[in-house]
């Protein structure tokens, strides 16, 4: 796969705090980020006066800029979570443990028995599996229950709003579902897989805090000097520090609509005013948003911003 991004990796996080300082870039920047400068400190109440921003070219740190915390300060993600945790299902795929064609009935017959069991992995983490986003009992974010309990009732108790492959409605139940299918299919438990299959070898430190039932959409916790390191990997090709984590074919999956044409109903992101192209409104790939793509239908520039302000 080629020419992935045109533009620069970056990854920001923007939370609040209550205290101001300001961070130097490592080495010189070979772009001026004056206007960037202004811009962050002209908007800085709207971020709750905390914010860092970390871009990166060519494996290369080439602008720092924090206001109230740095690039080590660990916060909650939200949906951010979701890039890292499509790592984690392509990773499987690429060891043919299962496939994004595959159907939830094969490894949950719970869903088969509920007339549910013919949604596909693919549909799962493109959000057109027709469950209509979060289940209505938010059974993905109830801590006493494990992962496989959270899972079992969804099948239980939430409907199909949408037949399958239709309907694009953005949540978290449907990936609650690969998260489990993961576990089956692998035999682990999902921190264990997430931290073998993508932390460690990326060299991270992120964590989901809930390990009974983790919110596999939404439900890390790290920094932004970490998650850069993720999204190196993937600029990458799939490698980091001269390890393989990805195949090409992973790569390429993730940074392909996998919306199937789906009727976009229920979204965050509805248009982006930069695309060069007609698409409204943006497509979903693996885990990720395609902000940008190009007369051809290739991926451009590609984000998963989560709920509390971070934006990779």
């Amino acid at each position: 796969m080629k020419n992935v991004f045109r533009f620069l990796t970056a990854c920001t996080l923007l939370f609040c705090s209550c205290h101001t300082d300001q961070v130097s870039p490592e080495t010189p920047p070979a772009y001026n980020f004056d206007t960037v400068d202004k811009f962050l400190e002209a908007h800085l109440a709207d971020y709750n006066d905390q914010v860092i921003v970390l871009v990166s070219q060519n494996g290369k740190l080439i602008y720092k800029k924090g206001f109230g915390l740095d690039e080590h300060t660990s916060k909650p993600i939200a949906s951010a979570t979701k890039w890292l945790s499509a790592a984690v299902i392509l990773s499987l795929v690429d060891e043919g443990k299962l496939s994004l064609s595959d159907s939830i009935g094969k490894f949950l017959p719970i869903f088969t028995a509920r007339q549910k069991g013919h949604v596909t992995i693919r549909q799962l983490f493109a959000h057109t599996a027709g469950f209509g986003g979060d289940s209505p009992q938010k059974y993905e974010y109830k801590r006493l229950m494990s992962l496989a309990e959270a899972v079992d009732s969804i099948a239980l108790y939430t409907p199909l709003v949408s037949i399958a492959g239709t309907q694009f409605d953005y949540g978290s139940a449907g990936m609650q579902i690969g998260g489990r299918v993961a576990e089956i299919v692998s035999g682990k438990k999902w921190q264990d897989l997430f931290e073998q299959r993508v932390a460690q070898p990326c060299g991270m430190t992120a964590e989901y805090r809930s390990v009974r039932n983790p919110i596999i959409a939404g439900g890390v916790h790290t920094t932004a000097a970490d998650y850069l390191k993720f999204l190196e990997m993937l600029v990458n090709h799939g490698t980091s520090n001269g390890h393989r984590v990805l195949s090409e074919n992973a790569i390429e999956a993730m940074f392909s609509d996998q919306t199937e044409n789906a009727k976009i109903t229920g979204t965050p992101y509805p248009t982006n005013p930069f695309s060069p192209t007609p698409q409204r409104p943006v497509r979903y790939g693996v885990g990720n948003w395609l902000d940008v793509v190009d007369v051809d239908g290739r991926v451009l520039e590609s984000s998963s911003p989560g709920l509390f302000g971070t934006h990779p």
